[in-house]
C-alpha cells in the first residue's frame, strides 16, 4: 500500500484555493460589485494587451467556459468597462480592449487584491511565503510535465 501524502496535499491545495478564491470573489462583490471572472478579464487585457485582444485569446487564459465569457463580455460592455472592436491585422476578428473606465476600476480593484493577498496570507513569515511559492512553482511544473501528451515517446522495441 503506497503512502497517501500525495492525496493529502492534494486535498490541502484544493481546500486552500477554494477558501482563497471564495474569499476574494466575496470582498470583489461587496467592495466593487465585480466578480473574480471580470477582474481576471481585465487583469488578462491589462498584462497583455492594452489595446486589445481577440476574445478567443483572453478565454484561453481563463477559468470560465467559453460560452460564459461571452455573456460575461457582454456585460461587460453593456457597463462600459470593455469594447468590442475589430484587429487591425484581420479585421473578421473581434477583439475586446479596456475604456478608460474599466482600466480605473482595474487599477483600483489590482491594488486592493494585492492587499488582501497579503492580509490573507499574512501569517506566513518572508521566507515561507517565499518557500510556498518555490513549491507551488515546483507542483505547477510537475502537473504540467504529468498532463502533457509525451513528444518523444520510446519507440517500440
Amino acid at each position: 500500500m503506497t503512502s497517501d501524502i500525495h492525496l493529502k496535499v492534494w486535498l490541502q491545495l484544493a481546500k486552500s484555493s477554494k477558501s482563497i478564491e471564495q474569499e476574494m470573489e466575496t470582498r470583489f462583490h461587496q467592495r466593487y460589485r465585480q466578480s473574480m471572472s471580470r477582474f481576471d478579464v481585465l487583469s488578462q487585457l491589462y498584462r497583455y494587451n492594452p489595446d486589445g485582444l481577440p476574445m478567443g485569446k483572453v478565454a484561453e487564459q481563463l477559468l470560465a467556459s467559453r460560452g460564459n465569457i461571452t455573456r460575461l463580455v457582454d456585460r461587460m460592455v453593456n457597463e462600459h468597462l470593455i469594447e468590442r472592436c475589430a484587429s487591425p491585422i484581420d479585421r473578421r476578428v473581434i477583439q475586446i480592449r479596456m475604456t478608460r473606465k474599466g482600466r480605473q476600476l482595474f487599477e483600483q480593484m489590482a491594488q486592493a487584491h494585492a492587499d488582501w493577498s497579503e492580509e490573507l496570507l499574512g501569517d506566513l513569515t518572508a521566507a515561507e511565503t517565499q518557500q510556498l511559492l518555490e513549491l507551488l512553482k515546483r507542483t505547477n511544473h510537475a502537473f504540467k510535465i504529468a498532463t502533457e501528451p509525451d513528444i518523444n515517446p520510446e519507440p517500440d522495441r
